[in-house]
């Protein structure tokens, strides 16, 4: 199991990412010879191409050491609150923002249509009264647990519609609540059943209900406020915490997953 303890000095961390992204034996990708480590860079005798270890991870003119960006990635992707970062490590709420962003932004998009049963649902994020109110509609299937998440202007039936014929098949089974927009979903091809809120028949959304708490919390821990300003990015890191969540196991498997290009 990975312990971010047992780097115990810089060199050992450097070696530890050189090794997931290079491999065991730190090989050049072009020709496979052993790779000779310079100062600042990598480099193969055989083929003389460099490689920069920090441009390959993501971290092309940081000043950080590879023990901070392995800490920054276990920070983020076990939702450790900036604060906490800051005071632990030193580093500056700036540099955690920006880097979490890059961290989001290289995260992959789940291509399939959601297929079996799916709950489907909207919510708001931010305050009409500050003019910065956005309307999100998720849907998340009940077996594979995978998750899509879109921003929309309104919760018109078009609307709806449109996210739904283009992001779940038309043979599957759709759980909503019982506003109006749902009403003719049958008219797409899609199986439907409506559970009213306002008697407490909650059981069949509960698992796109979960989605919203998890991420307004996760937003507030974040940045102490719903803000939407990053709302686009969050919404790619909440569908990939349920569509891969093999990516947030430790740095291993994300900087190897995501970030290396090779």
């Amino acid at each position: 199991m990975f312990s971010v303890s047992k780097l115990t000095s810089e060199r050992k961390s450097e070696r530890f990412i050189a090794e997931v992204v290079f491999g065991k034996r730190i090989l050049c990708f072009k020709c496979k010879s052993k790779l000779l480590r310079h100062k600042k860079y990598y480099w193969c005798p055989l083929c003389r191409k460099k490689w920069r270890l920090r441009t390959l991870i993501g971290f092309p003119r940081s000043k950080l050491s590879y023990k901070k960006i392995l800490v920054l990635i276990i920070a983020w992707q076990k939702k450790v609150s900036p604060g906490s970062v800051k005071h632990l490590k030193g580093i500056s709420y700036t540099a955690i923002s920006r880097w979490n962003t890059r961290f989001r932004k290289s995260l992959p998009r789940y291509q399939d249509l959601l297929k079996g049963i799916v709950e489907i649902d909207e919510a708001f994020f931010g305050r009409q009264k500050f003019n910065n109110q956005k309307i999100v509609i998720g849907a998340i299937e009940r077996g594979e647990k995978h998750l899509k998440l879109s921003e929309i202007p309104d919760r018109e039936q078009d609307s709806i519609e449109y996210f739904l014929c283009k992001n779940i098949d038309t043979e599957s089974y759709l759980h909503s609540d019982c506003m109006a927009s749902y009403y003719d979903l049958y008219w797409n091809g899609f199986g439907h059943e409506l559970h009213n809120h306002s008697i407490g028949h909650f059981r069949g959304t509960n698992r796109i209900e979960n989605v919203w708490s998890v991420s307004k919390r996760h937003i507030k821990r974040s940045y102490g406020q719903l803000r939407t300003n990053k709302l686009d990015e969050m919404m790619l890191e909440w569908e990939a915490r349920y569509n891969f969540p093999e990516l947030f196991k430790n740095p291993l498997t994300y900087i190897k997953g995501v970030l290396v290009p090779y």
